[in-house]
């Protein structure tokens, strides 16, 4: 269990990373267009031809936009930090509360999971569509071959050259089934393999709900929103969490305790109030003691 965890959190890390290095090269590739184009407007030719070298720029940067909404998702569920109705387990026992978590965790596990066999489907059902401008049509069969599986003859004939980078990624996905054949459907994949990870943490965090049952459920202090009243003494952390066992069990009587609290404090009250009296009757004696010598 903690080897999962340290690989959840491994996860996270990368997860934050990426969407840092995405958002960054969003920011730059969103100035240089939008820099270049004005240029453009403007009379410049050089400004042109920059923007025939970044022609990519407008499908990077709406699947850019994708990838870190898929990104902040999963972090977001990794945190527990995602819009969620939660006014039934704040005022739920500990055990009941546990058992909400577990249930709704499971379900939008399950939920999430399904959500990416569908995306997954239309996304491949889309990727296998070949544009004109990846592929070669072949003189003999007349039928059109992907940039990347023609031959260098076809290649040459068509006076066009192999990207390779995108190749190795397409082969790479080949590999495991999914035929992609435009760098703009490959990096679609992410969506499907983010709502899979997020189904995987949300079922994780439910079954892990199932199992603090027994050990007496999710305590108060673990609620959201309970940091501004959190207690940090260990010894008032672990009365807190006796107490809400208690109230789990029935065997905690509230009024009782409130009559216990006002008897110590009244008990203190009296006790305050006897040393009060003890140390005025003591200077008292002091001032007496003083006026017999002066006399």
């Amino acid at each position: 269990m903690k080897l999962l965890k340290r690989f959840d959190d491994g996860m996270a890390r990368g997860e934050a990373v990426l969407a840092t290095i995405v958002l960054l090269s969003l920011v730059v590739v969103a100035a240089l267009s939008s820099f270049f184009r004005n240029m453009a407007d403007r009379g410049f030719g050089w400004a042109n031809e920059a923007l025939g070298s970044i022609e990519w720029s407008d499908d990077f940067m709406k699947k850019a936009t994708l990838w870190l909404a898929m990104f902040g998702a999963s972090l977001a569920t990794y945190h527990a930090k995602h819009i969620g109705i939660d006014v039934f387990s704040h005022i739920a026992k500990p055990k009941v509360r546990a058992a909400m978590k577990g249930i709704t965790g499971v379900f939008a596990g399950v939920t999430c999971f399904f959500f990416a066999q569908v995306v997954l489907a239309a996304v491949l059902a889309k990727a296998v569509r070949m544009p004109g401008e990846w592929g070669v049509v072949d003189p003999d069969t007349f039928e059109t071959i992907h940039l990347c599986v023609a031959s260098s003859d076809l290649l040459a004939n068509a006076d066009v050259s192999r990207p390779s980078v995108f190749c190795g990624m397409r082969s790479f996905f080949d590999s495991f089934g999914l035929t992609v054949n435009t760098p703009t459907r490959a990096m679609d994949l992410l969506v499907p393999a983010m709502f899979l990870v997020i189904a995987v943490r949300f079922t994780a965090k439910g079954i892990g709900a199932f199992m603090r049952i027994p050990e007496g459920g999710i305590p108060d202090d673990e609620l959201e929103g309970a940091e501004k009243h959190a207690v940090t003494d260990e010894e008032e952390v672990s009365k807190q969490r006796a107490l809400d066992e208690k109230a789990a069990s029935g065997e905690y009587d509230l009024d009782s305790e409130m009559e216990s609290d006002a008897e110590s404090e009244s008990d203190a009250e009296s006790e305050s109030d006897a040393e009060s009296e003890s140390e005025s009757e003591s200077d008292d004696d002091d001032d007496d003691d003083d006026e017999e010598d002066k006399s």
